[in-house]
């Protein structure tokens, strides 16, 4: 049954959806297709993606805990405070020396007496040298003694002493032998025990030398000009301190150089085949964010990396360069707020 002019007006108040619905065949066709355009262009409208960064440099120097000694964890002594512009040349981070030095005593008490026994051990060697050099010299003076006493033909003397002169001839060579022998051993003795000497002499200078540059590894000097930048504990994302104890080989702290900047982001795995090199963004400072910048990607990571104090999810590296603008003081360290125009 077809609605009327008096039943609309009976309508009350509490029922403006079943008018709206049943008003919906006279609404004029252009203002249909102008509300379809308008929610098809919200639909076209590109994603905005949000990416946190920080300014960086291209060139830096990283100061990592030095392979130094024995030990496998330094505590962190002494640090230059963080953004304080260092100079080539400065020291910038200092580790505790105590342990190291117990050592170089230790090696040094080491050397000296491996040298106490190469001095020793050189003079009884000589010795023996000397002692044997002398029996071969008495025991060839005895057979040619033994010689001329042989040589005496048999028609001069008594068969008995004939035969004695002959034993005794046999006696002193054997002996003379045995002397040459003795010489022969004494003297490799000698070589043996001097080149075992001269190694462990080498070994012990060698980890002296090694534990006095691992002394001199322990203050990091800085080779570039820029602000001190501490890093963090990849777990627990808490800067470094003096007083902290920290592994061998782990990034502490970095000096990016005040020239060739740009800003590293990291997008997350489900939005990194929304952007693309090339693509422009918006940058904004954290401490001046009222002021934006653009940039544009430049490089993106081909290998996910895991940020344990962000979860599970894997990140990519997002290098961007930008212009510096007159308006904005920019120093790398500072935390960056990217946007990027998505692409769906």
């Amino acid at each position: 049954m077809p609605l009327s002019r008096y039943s609309l007006v009976s309508l009350n108040w509490a029922q403006p959806l079943l008018l709206a619905v049943l008003l919906l065949p006279f609404v004029p066709k252009g203002m249909a297709s102008e509300a379809t355009i308008e929610d098809s262009n919200q639909q076209s409208m590109p994603e905005l993606l949000l990416l946190t960064g920080k300014i960086s440099s291209v060139k830096s120097q990283s100061f990592m805990v030095p392979k130094a000694g024995d030990a496998w964890r330094y505590q962190i002594q002494w640090m230059l405070p963080e953004g304080t512009i260092a100079m080539p040349g400065d020291t910038v981070v200092i580790f505790d020396k105590s342990q190291l030095a117990n050592q170089i005593e230790q090696l040094e008490a080491s050397l000296l007496r491996v040298t106490a026994q190469e001095q020793s051990l050189s003079i009884d060697l000589t010795s023996s040298v000397l002692q044997a050099k002398f029996d071969l010299k008495q025991k060839a003076t005895d057979l040619e003694k033994s010689q001329l006493d042989a040589d005496v033909p048999a028609d001069y003397i008594a068969a008995k002493d004939y035969a004695e002169n002959q034993f005794n001839l046999m006696k002193a060579k054997s002996e003379l032998s045995k002397a040459k022998q003795s010489l022969k051993e004494v003297l490799d003795k000698q070589m043996a025990s001097n080149a075992q000497l001269a190694i462990d002499k080498s070994r012990a200078n060698l980890e002296l030398k090694q534990a006095l540059n691992g002394l001199e590894q322990l203050a990091l000097k800085a080779d570039i000009k820029g602000p001190l930048l501490y890093s963090s504990d990849p777990w627990s994302q808490k800067k470094y301190a003096v007083g902290d104890t920290v592994q061998i080989g782990r990034l502490i702290a970095s000096l990016p150089a005040m020239e060739e900047l740009e800003v590293v982001a990291w997008v997350n795995e489900v939005d990194v085949d929304k952007i693309a090199i090339g693509n422009s963004v918006a940058l904004r400072l954290d401490s001046q964010s009222d002021i934006s910048f653009s940039g544009d990607i430049k490089q993106i990571g081909r290998q996910a990396q895991k940020q344990v104090a962000w979860g599970n999810s894997n990140w990519f590296k997002v290098e961007i360069s930008f212009e510096p603008d007159e308006r904005v003081k920019i120093i790398p360290g500072m935390s960056v707020l990217v946007t990027a125009a998505g692409q769906i």
